[in-house]
């Protein structure tokens, strides 16, 4: 679904920058754009990771305060990954979205909640775009599981006490900014992987 998409970027990115973060218009505009280029999320989430590191390990430190910062490097590592499919001897991409997703099942069945799910990430078939799309829709109703049998009250709570002192902000984007972590909170806190290709 499109919306865990972008609540996935956005949680992410406020992550990484350490504060509750409410993404502008044009940070919008940037996201549907790598939606509708069919960027895969992964390739997204592992983009901001390198531009936030860079960052960091380059001693300069400069508030990264926009999406728009990692545009190129989203758009380079997406060239990357499109180009791991083509010219890959002895592999065509149906072959490598089989051994991914057979992958990607024993992961699910190391996981008591993600077991049921290996069966049907196993059974996916389709082009490399339309795989995601029903990966996503998988993980979305995995996490959606998982959030059936925890205590995800507690865990909105550990997370707005995380977030610090937000009197600043009004109580929809605090919020929305709990809501888009708490997604993220729940995968690792069962251990659920990552259901993508990449």
């Amino acid at each position: 679904m499109d919306a865990d998409y972008f609540n996935e970027i956005e949680s992410h990115f406020a992550a990484r920058r350490g504060t509750p973060f409410i993404l502008s218009a044009k940070d919008w505009a940037l996201m549907k754009k790598w939606h509708g280029d069919g960027v895969p999320l992964p390739v997204v989430l592992e983009a901001i990771d390198s531009v936030f590191e860079k960052n960091e390990t380059s001693g300069r430190r400069k508030t990264i305060s926009s999406l728009s910062y990692c545009r190129h490097a989203v758009k380079e590592l997406w060239e990357d990954r499109k180009n791991l499919y083509v010219g890959e001897a002895g592999t065509t991409p149906e072959t490598a979205i089989a051994e991914s997703l057979a992958a990607l099942g024993t992961q699910l069945e190391a996981t008591e909640l993600g077991a049921p799910f290996a069966p049907r990430v196993r059974a996916l078939t389709g082009s490399v775009p339309r795989v995601e799309e029903q990966l996503l829709e998988l993980e979305r109703a995995l996490i959606d599981s998982a959030m059936a049998s925890a205590d995800v009250e507690a865990m909105r709570q550990e997370i707005a006490a995380s977030l610090g002192d937000t009197s600043r902000l009004d109580e929809k984007t605090v919020a929305r900014t709990v809501e888009a972590n708490l997604r993220r909170v729940v995968r690792e806190r069962f251990g659920l992987p990552r259901l993508t290709l990449f």
